[in-house]
This record gives C-alpha cells, sequence and structure tokens, in this order.
C-alpha cells in the first residue's frame, strides 16, 4: 500500500483535439480545438516544475488546484491529496501502486474550468501503467469514478487495450442510464489520447475523445494558449447546451435525470 508522499515534478501542456459525435438517437456532434494539462506526481523525484503557469493550488491567470478533484470536498493541495488517492485506488485493486500518477484534465483559466472527465493514471515501481481512474462532472454538480484496470489479474494495460464498464451515471439527457462504455487510452512522453465509446447492446451510439501533443509549457507558449483557447472552458459548457438545444429540435428522446448511483466507483466489466 502508498507510503510515500507524492510531489509534483513535472507539467506538459497540450494542444488538441475534443471530438464527440452521436450516431444515435439522432445524429448531432462537434470537433473542437481545445487545451489541456498532464501532470505527474512521483515519490521518487525532489525536482519540481519551475514554470510560472499552471499555478498549482494557488489562484493565478491558469491554474490547477487539488480541492476541484476528489471523491468529496476536501482543501487538501496535490501532495497530500495524490497520497491519499493513491491509497484509495490500491485498496479498491489490491495493487501496489508506487510508481508516477498523471493527472490529465483542463486547467482553470480566469478562476473558472469545467471537467466533463479528468483521467488518473496510475503506475508501478516498473513504470507500467496498471490502472486509470475517469472522474466524469455532469452539469448538475454530481461526479462519479470509472475505475479501470486489464481483465487479467493486475496485468498492464498495454496501451490502446479495450476496457469496458457498466454505464453507472447520469451525463446526457439524451442517453438512459444503461449500457455500457468502451475506453482506449494512449499516453506516451509525446501525444496523449483517451476514447470513451457509448453502446447499448451491440449498437454503439457515442464516440468521444480528447488527444493532443505534449509540450514543454513556457511563459511565451501560454500566452500563444491563452489568444488561442482562453474561452475555451466557457465554450465547452456553452457547447454542451447548445447540442443538447439541437438534439430537442430534432426530435430526441429526453431522459429525466435518476437519483446518482449508490456506489462512487464504477469498476472494470470484466465480462467484455
Amino acid at each position: 500500500m502508498a507510503q510515500g508522499r507524492f510531489q509534483l515534478n513535472e507539467v506538459k501542456l497540450a494542444w488538441g483535439l475534443v471530438k464527440h459525435h452521436r450516431a444515435l438517437p439522432k445524429a448531432n456532434g462537434f470537433t473542437a480545438g481545445a487545451c489541456f494539462v498532464r501532470l505527474v506526481f512521483s515519490t521518487q523525484s525532489d525536482s519540481k516544475p519551475t514554470h510560472a503557469y499552471p499555478v498549482i493550488d494557488g489562484k493565478g491567470l491558469v491554474s490547477v488546484s487539488a480541492r476541484n478533484y476528489g471523491f468529496e470536498p476536501h482543501t487538501l493541495k496535490f501532495p497530500e491529496f495524490v497520497s491519499q488517492l493513491v491509497s484509495k485506488v490500491e485498496q479498491e485493486t489490491g495493487m501496489a501502486l508506487q510508481g508516477p500518477v498523471h493527472l490529465h484534465t483542463f486547467p482553470k483559466v480566469l478562476g473558472y474550468v469545467f471537467n466533463p472527465v479528468s483521467f488518473w493514471y496510475f503506475h508501478d515501481e516498473a513504470q507500467q501503467c496498471r490502472a486509470v481512474m475517469c472522474e466524469v462532472n455532469n452539469t448538475f454538480g454530481e461526479r462519479h469514478f470509472y475505475l479501470l484496470t486489464a481483465p487479467e489479474s493486475k496485468a498492464p494495460l498495454n496501451k490502446g487495450m479495450l476496457l469496458h464498464a457498466r454505464k453507472e451515471f447520469h451525463v446526457s439527457p439524451f442517453f438512459p442510464v444503461s449500457g455500457r462504455y468502451e475506453f482506449r487510452f494512449v499516453s506516451n512522453a509525446d501525444r496523449i489520447m483517451a476514447r470513451i465509446n457509448y453502446f447499448e447492446g451491440s449498437v454503439q451510439q457515442l464516440s468521444t475523445s480528447v488527444s493532443g501533443e505534449l509540450m514543454h509549457p513556457s511563459t511565451l507558449l501560454w500566452g500563444k494558449t491563452l489568444l488561442k483557447y482562453g474561452w475555451f472552458t466557457l465554450a465547452v459548457i456553452a457547447k454542451i447546451h447548445w447540442q443538447a438545444v439541437k438534439l430537442l429540435f430534432k426530435g430526441a428522446k429526453f431522459h429525466g435525470k435518476p437519483a446518482p448511483p449508490r456506489q462512487t466507483i464504477t469498476q472494470t466489466e470484466l465480462e467484455a
């Protein structure tokens, strides 16, 4: 179980794309440019990033704060929060996860962010990814976690491996809380991609993905980023609601919001 204290030792910035395409119940979708960050936490390094942005656990033009993540409201900063998160995931999976932890997320810009989903990658001491946790937020202020591991017990998650989980959390009013998700992740030093497809039975209803090229941040690069993507976080909310309006006009069936699931974590569906 986790014993070390996880410290931030790397931050990378990515320019990329968010894709969201529905095949059913009515065809609809969009592709948009996006910026996001990857934070790497480790118990093995004393080095700390020296860049000005994003501000970590503080206020700034661009920032990322631990209190915006997790199973319940808290005021922890990243070192303590990530250490506790690793302990929780170790308890849930029965694995030793003393390797790096990667957080793939949208940063706050001017104090605001909405993350439909953030991705936590957990590694063992051999630097192999053993678990991925998808931290999902809906527009009703609710949060749920999909904890994914390989179908073979305690096997590493090979790049591009398909993982499955039952859908347990209400996200869109145009889909019921049923069916299953198919996840695929590719992450290396230069590029990151996360894809989630939604199925009802054997029929794919929805395909979403976020991907981008990873870069070392600098003040100049952040300046260019803010000029290019400064309103991206607000645009996410605008696009979500605009797509809903379009679906209503197309006659898509509306599903009322059910009660949130009793369990905070949904784990990999091993039968897939």
